[in-house]
């Protein structure tokens, strides 16, 4: 019996590899939908080798049997695999459309519950009193972990809105290309603060930068991909210490307001700034 090529073997002299790095995009984008990489791997599996026993899911994926049922029935209560009354049971994924369909609506229906209670936790919140008190003492410096795209977007977006004389950006194509998706410069466009990009140099030139005002915008040797920051006024920091470029996509940055921090990022953007050319 000829043995069937797994979807993830990547060997390079099988005829799956090609499709590698289609997969891991995939993957990641179904982990950006909230599934875990086991969760992703299994659904993927299902939708491209049809309906499977968990044992074949098992033995294909190389996962504990014990894991692999859990991850199957985590994934039906999701609503992304149905199971067959056979025996042994056998799970089928859903189609792509309708799975990421029914991830969209999941997480709209949670947005709106949670929206509905924000005015009650208010309420609730305000009607406890304050034990703070007030010093004499000078604003203490402050610091913040953010893990995730989505939470390191609200950050930037605060950033922008606080922002009243610059925001300056620097970063790898990619790091860039990340935050163009995520609408950070359509949020600076929209406030009283200029757009200081410093890139480092890419092969490939996304459009959208030719129409950006090509004399805020420098292409500089950052001699490693792996530094990205945003610095706002002079007064506050973002400082992604794994980017658009790390490996496993999962992202996290450092926030500070630290004086000390920001005059030191202030000034390699400034010197960045000065060694990089042109963009056009």
């Amino acid at each position: 019996m000829k043995e069937q090529l797994n979807l993830f073997d990547n060997e390079s002299d099988t005829a799956m590899y090609k499709h590698k790095i289609t997969l891991e995009k995939i993957r990641n984008e179904l982990i950006n939908f909230g599934l875990t990489k086991s969760q992703a791997k299994v659904f993927i599996y299902l939708g491209k080798y049809g309906a499977k026993t968990a044992s074949e899911i098992s033995k294909a994926l190389q996962l504990p049997r014990t894991e692999t049922y859990h991850l199957v029935n985590s994934l039906q209560n999701l609503g992304l695999v149905t199971a067959e009354l056979t025996h042994p049971t056998k799970y089928t994924a859903m189609e792509m459309k309708e799975a990421v369909t029914t991830l969209v609506k999941q997480e709209q229906d949670r947005i709106d519950t949670l929206a509905v209670k924000e005015e009650s936790l208010s309420e609730m919140w305000d009607a406890i009193p304050y034990f703070a008190v007030e010093t004499d003492e000078s604003k203490s410096e402050k610091m913040q972990l953010l893990h995730g795209s989505g939470p390191i977007s609200n950050k930037i977006k605060d950033m922008v809105s606080s922002s009243t004389e610059s925001i300056k950006v620097l970063g790898s194509m990619a790091d860039v290309l990340r935050m163009y998706y995520a609408d950070v410069f359509d949020w600076v466009k929209d406030s009283t603060s200029e757009l200081d990009i410093v890139i480092s140099p890419s092969s490939q030139m996304p459009e959208f930068l030719s129409d950006l005002d090509q004399n805020k915008i420098r292409m500089c040797d950052l001699k490693t991909e792996n530094k990205c920051f945003v610095i706002n006024d002079s007064k506050e920091v973002l400082i992604f210490m794994r980017n658009a470029n790390h490996p496993t996509r999962q992202i996290f940055a450092w926030w500070s307001d630290s004086d000390t921090l920001v005059d030191m990022m202030s000034t390699l953007f400034e010197l960045s700034w000065e060694k990089g050319e042109k963009a056009y």
